[in-house]
């Protein structure tokens, strides 16, 4: 092969050994891709097995008589749970976040009136601002009060799955609060005034007894099927590029051996050529 046709086939194992190399990073960040996909359906699968779900378990008079009823625990269902039948619709339980704040799920849900708040007393005021209320005065045992209301719409979600007051519940952000010493429950002393002194109080929702926090386990068929059937499309995928990325390397190896080869020619033409004229 002379100089020049060596140097021709030269360009041409280079641009060869390119198109196989790009080739190769290619399929190599598609096989990444697939990694990070099937990672996420793992991820995903796994919260659908893990996932557990509150249910609170209430009286409800069905004609003459009681009737116990377990329901998802949501917003709506504790706040109602918790009026047991006053004929102020005033709920024995609310909710606070972290910040102390009294949460509500709509503007609606706001105490327009110290009879709204479960304390008790002339000295009560409220004050209605946009999606907020402060609640301030003396209740009727004395005590100083200020609260504040404010709205957080996303609280009456009642998805049944990853609901966002049950997972507030768990991690902190909400706190059930219960009215007790009032004279709904019968364990008030009204004494001589005829005045309700209830007291907010923090409760655990772990310690209550109406409520049970268990596996959720409806959707882990669902969740188990969908993950093999994504898996199993990932993995076919990645072992076709794998074998793709195989048969590169092989022909890259084969190209690269030739690519020494005619270089080793070049410099051999090279040298007998300087030989020649010297």
């Amino acid at each position: 092969m002379g100089l020049a046709a060596s140097q021709g086939r030269l360009l041409l194992l280079t641009a060869r050994k390119s198109d196989l190399e790009y080739r190769a990073q290619e399929i190599s960040q598609r096989r990444l891709i697939l990694a990070t996909e099937l990672e996420t359906v793992s991820s995903k699968y796994a919260r659908a097995t893990a996932n557990r779900q509150m249910k609170l378990t209430r009286q409800v008079k069905m004609g003459e008589a009681n009737q116990t009823q377990t329901v998802n625990l949501t917003y709506k269902n504790l706040i109602d749970y918790g009026r047991n039948e006053d004929e102020n619709g005033i709920s024995d339980y609310r909710i606070r976040n972290a910040r102390g704040q009294v949460v509500v799920s709509d503007v609606s849900e706001l105490p327009k009136t110290a009879a709204d708040t479960g304390y008790s007393g002339d000295g009560i005021n409220v004050k209605v601002e946009g999606n907020r209320a402060i609640v301030s005065g003396v209740d009727a045992s004395g005590n100083d009060v200020y609260v504040e209301y404010v709205v957080d719409s996303k609280i009456s979600d009642t998805s049944e799955t990853e609901n966002y007051f049950q997972e507030g519940l768990r991690n902190g952000k909400f706190i059930i609060e219960q009215l007790v010493n009032t004279d709904k429950t019968g364990n008030q002393d009204l004494g001589n005034t005829g005045e309700v002194t209830g007291n907010w109080t923090s409760v655990s929702w772990s310690g209550m007894a109406e409520v049970q926090d268990n596996y959720y386990t409806d959707d882990d068929a669902t969740a188990q099927a969908e993950y093999q059937s994504a898996s199993a499309r990932v993995q076919a995928q990645d072992k076709k590029l794998e074998t793709d990325q195989k048969q590169i390397e092989t022909q890259h190896k084969a190209v690269e051996t030739e690519f020494e080869s005619v270089q080793k020619v070049i410099q051999s033409n090279i040298e007998n050529s300087f030989k020649m004229f010297s």
